[in-house]
């Protein structure tokens, strides 16, 4: 199965209207497939500029953008033609500055039981290979903080420990030879330095995964009532990336009932193991729950001299 039947293993673009993040040249779904809308960063414009010296983007096929994603939300921007019945994100997820923002903006577009169909990069074959995987304390902390930018810490990280094998950014699992660093630390320092400087936007990974550790990033977040969908559809990681379908929950069955099923659909697969067919079973967060709540208390202190 291809990368666009995972896609759309939980939709079908001829029914309803979807929303696309991020398709620059090559939509998953196009115009002729169904009533689609496509959302990016930048005007169509401003992505061929941007891209001008880009040699993977066709320019010539970048999309006609229908919303430029800035600085209001996601809700606000597509008022008029919410909700939608699907929201398709390929490679787009591990980029958001607050993760949990970004999939609270998404759920509150979707109808209830609409599909949240994303394709993600598993760290283990590309190019964030030396780099760990996300924390429940990361997101967390960027959620309270509403972080609008990659934060320091990721920019330095992302230079720090980006690697290829063969000049390759992205290979298959089994690829022979040790991936290649290929930034200094003084070289990655550099690059944090002038974004601390001149508060630029620096487009990174801010978030780092393989399949078992966003499944156990989701459970924290199922535990904490901070993520909204349960797991439709999986596969496991095929060459670099791995692909997974959320729908949305409804939001009338009692909370612990509906906690419960979120955590009995999420799959229980192994880092060890890409092709093994996933298993379901829920498993508990509770820590996190008793993180959050000092976290908060930690923020409320450290604003209040600010004024904040």
């Amino acid at each position: 199965m291809d990368k666009c039947k995972k896609l759309l293993a939980a939709i079908d673009p001829s029914q309803g209207i979807g929303l696309e993040i991020g398709p620059l040249d090559s939509p998953i779904v196009t115009r002729e497939m169904g009533n689609v809308r496509y959302v990016d960063h930048a005007s169509t414009e401003d992505l061929r500029v941007k891209n001008r010296e880009n040699p993977f983007v066709q320019l010539d096929r970048i999309v006609d953008v229908d919303y430029v994603w800035g600085a209001k939300t996601l809700p606000e921007l597509v008022a008029t033609e919410a909700p939608f019945d699907y929201v398709i994100a390929s490679h787009v997820i591990e980029h958001v500055p607050d993760l949990v923002g970004w999939l609270s903006e998404v759920r509150a577009v979707l109808r209830p039981h609409g599909v949240l169909s994303l394709a993600v990069p598993d760290k283990r074959y590309c190019f964030d290979y030396y780099r760990q995987p996300t924390t429940s304390a990361e997101v967390l902390e960027a959620y309270l903080r509403r972080q609008r930018k990659p934060s320091f810490r990721q920019i330095f990280d992302h230079e720090a420990s980006f690697a290829t094998v063969d000049g390759h950014l992205a290979w298959d699992a089994g690829t022979a030879g040790p991936p290649t660093r290929l930034h200094s630390l003084r070289e990655a320092w550099d690059v944090a330095r002038r974004a601390s400087a001149d508060e630029s936007y620096h487009d990174v990974h801010c978030w780092v995964f393989t399949p078992a550790s966003l499944f156990r990033l989701m459970a924290s977040l199922i535990e904490l009532d901070l993520f909204d969908f349960l797991v439709s559809r999986f596969f496991p990681t095929a060459s670099h990336e791995f692909f997974v379908s959320f729908r949305a929950l409804d939001g009338s069955d009692d909370r612990d009932k509906a906690r419960a099923v979120q955590l009995k659909s999420l799959p229980v697969v192994s880092d060890d193991d890409t092709s093994a067919a996933a298993r379901y079973r829920g498993r508990p967060a509770s820590i996190a729950r008793r993180y959050l709540g000092r976290l908060r208390r930690i923020l409320g202190r450290a604003r209040s001299p600010l004024g904040r």
